[in-house]
């Protein structure tokens, strides 16, 4: 009797192997990206995908696992295919688990297991899987990491990526910071305001500028020291706020802590050009009082006068930093958003400055992904331009220069450049999926089925 049950129980392991079943993280993001300015709508890589079909399934007629749709009115084609997501809705969707995730990020369907319900069709925001005119849901697995339709391409419009991340950025960034914060808060005691390194002297941009409105004077040697770190910020961005501010470390370290987001800031609060009123009138108050008002409430030094007596003599002006930290718990760098006057006077310099982060919506995967607009601490990424198929136009004066979606992204469409360089991206907009994902005939004025994606 145990010899009759061994071999049902060898054919459920098969059905149902153990890599599936834990669901294993998986970081790569395979995939094929189009670019639709170079697509003439030849409908190749629909003939040679079906081709490659038809060789696994004995030369049996089936369905290319890429669909061509043509837009009549915006003159351009567009291919549709499995974008094997890093987090595929598809596979929580089916509720017999004939979707699974490789090792390798390849998203495969087991049709032994595929009961055809069609609720993949439904999860899935590309419309990649879809019902064939015999009623089965099929979909694109890459060729197993070889895909036939790249290949077939003459017009090179269809390319694979293995998406591979920028995994140095990270630890690189990290380690910047923690030796930012050991030379500025333990090294350098005392303030971030002016520091003396031999013959070179370096002030915060902001806290010049309330010299010059507290004395009603402009001095010269001051006024050197904070054009210095404006023009490296002129030629690297905020690169300070991301990659060397004390208390941006503060920040990082809170949100890496808190779980998720408990509250929300009212809606006045959230506007980016409250840093400009902060700045605003925190140099009226230098003015007025005569000194510089803002340093005894700023963050920033707060966080690097908080080491050794500084801190024991200190206590009460200590308790800001906690508090502007906690604005965390609703939103992330909700201090370098809206509030910081430091980074409002770097961010000038940054504008008009050498470098941009660059998007290109020619390479992004769009809807699948979003790991950019997701992994940007200050939210300046607009998901709804990537959805849209645009290239948005990052703003360097609140561009940190984090690099977070340069390392985020899997398919290499997040980018740094100077300004001299010719941009890589593609401005427009691509066809609406809502009519790709359709499966009943499309109405007239909707994208028609190229015939070649019939196989």
């Amino acid at each position: 009797m145990s010899q009759n049950t061994s071999q049902p129980l060898d054919r459920m392991r098969d059905l149902f192997p153990p890599s599936r079943a834990t669901g294993t993280i998986v970081r790569r993001g395979p995939g094929v990206v189009f670019d639709p300015t170079k697509c003439t709508g030849c409908g190749l890589c629909a003939t040679a995908c079906a081709n490659m079909v038809g060789q696994e399934r004995k030369n049996e007629a089936r369905a290319s696992r890429v669909r061509l749709f043509r837009d009549a009115h915006i003159g351009t084609s567009f291919a549709v295919l499995c974008q094997h997501c890093l987090d595929p809705q598809c596979l929580k969707a089916c509720p017999n688990g004939a979707i699974s995730k490789g090792k390798d990020g390849i998203v495969r369907m087991d049709k032994r297991l595929c009961v055809n319900c069609g609720l993949c069709l439904a999860a899935c925001p590309e419309g990649a899987p879809f019902r064939t005119a015999q009623g089965e849901v099929v979909k694109c697995d890459l060729c197993g990491g070889d895909p036939a339709c790249v290949q077939a391409c003459p017009h090179q419009a269809l390319s694979y990526t293995k998406g591979r991340r920028r995994l140095w950025i990270p630890p690189l960034r990290w380690l910047c910071q923690a030796l930012s914060f050991l030379l500025l808060v333990v090294v350098l005691v005392g303030s971030v305001c002016s520091v003396n390194l031999a013959t070179l002297d370096l002030a915060c941009p902001f806290g010049v500028l309330q010299n010059v409105f507290s004395a009603k004077a402009i001095l010269w040697t001051t006024l050197s020291a904070g054009l210095l770190l404006m023009a490296v910020s002129f030629v690297f961005g905020r690169a300070f706020c991301g990659w060397l501010c004390p208390f941006g470390f503060v920040l990082d370290l809170v949100d890496k802590c808190i779980p998720g987001k408990l509250f929300r800031l009212p809606a006045f609060l959230r506007k980016r050009q409250n840093t400009y009123g902060v700045g605003a009138g925190a140099l009226a108050a230098a003015s007025l009082a005569g000194t510089q008002a803002f340093c005894a409430v700023c963050p920033i030094g707060t966080v690097c006068r908080s080491y050794g007596l500084n801190s024991i003599m200190a206590g009460a002006e200590a308790a800001i930093v906690p508090a502007v930290a906690a604005l965390d718990l609703g939103e992330r760098r909700s201090w370098c958003r809206y509030f910081c006057p430091v980074g409002a006077t770097l961010g000038l310099a940054a504008k008009l400055g050498l470098v941009r982060i660059e998007i290109g919506a020619a390479r992004c995967k769009k809807f699948s992904c979003m790991r950019c607009a997701d992994a940007c601490p200050m939210g300046i990424i607009p998901q709804e331009q990537l959805v849209q198929g645009i290239s948005p136009k990052i703003d360097m004066a609140e561009c940190i220069t984090c690099l977070r979606c340069v390392s985020a992204c899997p398919h290499a469409a997040a980018s740094i450049r100077f300004v001299w360089q010719r941009p890589r991206t593609r401005r427009g907009c691509l066809p609406p999926i809502t009519a790709v994902k359709r499966e009943k005939a499309p109405p007239q004025s909707a994208p028609s089925t190229d015939a070649a994606s019939s196989g």
